[in-house]
């Protein structure tokens, strides 16, 4: 996928996860991607905007609109809607994205009350374990900025284990294993949690992945399997690093 077309989807993911509206938007583009077999079919604009609700359509319709992953042919009494032929190179790549997205958005429930220290975590946590590695970076990036100390230091460490399976998944061996090198080497002193996340499982399994990349080497590392890379999750332990809830 290219750059500009990554960065265009992880920014509409980071707005869903704080905008309504916003989220409406990729729970459109994420139910008719799920329609997409091979070619993207043209789809009647008012079974396209189904799964938003009814009460916010017209501000879906507006974004929708405009936004350049969508071809419009606005002929005929409802007209219909593709993805845009400039991405036919990208569909498939774009498809699985959008679906994923959709699929984290349908676990996430916003919290205005949280600090935004907990709110990036829990970001964080439901992108890594939806495998979006590099929106991962994206919304932990923005806490990152404004942590200091050891936070920041465990901040700068989930992200560079998550762009490390992003490098992996673009199959560059030699970044994922240094980043994953890195990221350990700073989120392991923490075990057996942190922030609330729990870390004694994550960093073993962590290593597990470790060791079984340096196990398949150059000539190798792409029979990886994915199913290694582990889940991450929150822990039940009070305190003042640690809040007292599991999503």
């Amino acid at each position: 996928m290219k750059i500009t077309t990554r960065d265009l989807l992880a920014d509409m993911l980071v707005e869903a996860l704080e905008n309504p509206v916003t989220a409406a938007v990729v729970r459109c583009l994420a139910t008719y991607c799920q329609t997409v077999r091979k070619t993207p079919p043209s789809m009647a604009v008012d079974r396209f905007l189904q799964p938003a609700p009814e009460a916010e359509r017209e501000q879906v319709l507006a974004l929708l609109e405009k936004h350049p992953l969508l071809l419009w042919d606005l002929r005929g009494r409802s007209g219909r809607v593709t993805l845009s032929t400039v991405f036919a190179s990208e569909w498939s790549e774009i498809v699985t994205k959008l679906v994923r997205y959709g699929a984290a958005l349908a676990e996430w429930a916003p919290d205005e009350t949280a600090p935004a220290q907990t709110n990036a975590l829990r970001k964080g946590v439901l992108l890594f374990n939806h495998r979006l590695f590099f929106e991962v970076h994206e919304v932990l990036e923005a806490q990152w900025i404004n942590e200091t100390g050891e936070e920041k230091r465990f901040f700068q460490g989930l992200i560079q284990i998550a762009v490390a399976f992003y490098h992996l998944g673009n199959h560059n061996l030699r970044g994922a294993f240094s980043l994953l090198q890195d990221g350990l080497e700073k989120i392991a002193p923490h075990q057996p949690a942190f922030l609330g996340v729990e870390l004694a499982d994550f960093v073993a399994a962590l290593e597990a992945c470790q060791a079984e990349l340096l196990r398949l080497g150059p000539e190798g590392f792409t029979r990886f399997p994915a199913a290694m890379i582990p889940r991450m999750r929150f822990c039940q332990i009070s305190g003042p690093r640690f809040p007292a809830w599991v999503p």
